[in-house]
This record gives structure tokens, sequence and C-alpha cells, in this order.
């Protein structure tokens, strides 16, 4: 087992069906991985925070990610907007702030939000995960 730690970042890499997997791609590939993983890895940790330390927590993995993008070659861009909850298909209401992390175009694709509340939401493609629910949000609707 081979142990590599960024920042807050952990990343174990042991032999089972996920790193033979990862041991075919391309460098390029494998980076493409591990940096999805560490954003999952990040909400999974965020999820059963208070909304302040969710917050944070956040934006101190987006930032770790981004500093391991640049080590490895990659370029990882994110940006931090403050919004309401009536945007970006959230459904919740315009008197509720949220924090949005997206990459440079405000049509990315790619989201993750933290409303002041509490929710935790992750897009990757069009519609939201939701990982914590505060009840200021409901992107079904």
């Amino acid at each position: 087992m081979k142990l590599l730690a960024f920042g807050t970042i952990t990343l174990t890499e042991t032999r089972s069906p996920q790193t033979d997997y990862l041991a075919t791609q391309s460098p390029q590939g494998q980076i493409k991985q591990i940096l999805r993983e560490s954003i999952h890895e990040a909400l999974r940790t965020a999820q059963g925070l208070e909304p302040d330390a969710c917050l944070i927590e956040i934006r101190e993995q987006l930032c770790a990610i981004q500093t391991y993008a640049k080590l490895a070659g990659k370029t990882f861009i994110f940006v931090e907007e403050a919004i309401t909850c009536d945007r970006y298909e959230l459904g919740g209401r315009w008197e509720d702030a949220a924090t949005l992390f997206r990459g440079p175009s405000e049509n990315a694709s790619v989201a993750i939000c933290v409303t002041q509340n509490g929710s935790l939401l992750y897009r990757n493609g069009c519609a939201w995960s939701v990982y914590k629910d505060a009840g200021d949000i409901d992107p079904a609707a």
C-alpha cells in the first residue's frame, strides 16, 4: 500500500479493480480520476458539518485540489460566487443565500453549492445531487 498525502487530501493506493483500471489509463486519465475522487471525498466529509464549517471545508479542499492539479501539470480553476437559492435551478428562494463553486464559465456544468442554512449540492452535468438538505432548496422543483 502506498499512502500519498497532500494538504488535507490523502490518497491511499491499494490493489483493487479500481486501481487496476487506473493502471490502464493514461497519466492524464489517472489525474482526472484522482481529481473526481478528491471532489467526492470533500463532499462526503463536508456533508456532516455545520454550515460555516461545510463552506470552509469545501473551499479548502478545492484549493488543495487546485494545488495538486497544478503540481501534476493540469489546470483546475474554480470560481467562488455568492448567489441566492432561486438561481441555477436550486429551487429555493431569493431570500436565502448560498455560495456556488464552479468553473470559470458561468454556465459550467460542474458545480458545488453550499447554502447559508447548510444544504450541500453537487452538479456534474445537468441535475443536482443533494448531499445535505437543510430545507432551503428543492432542485427537483
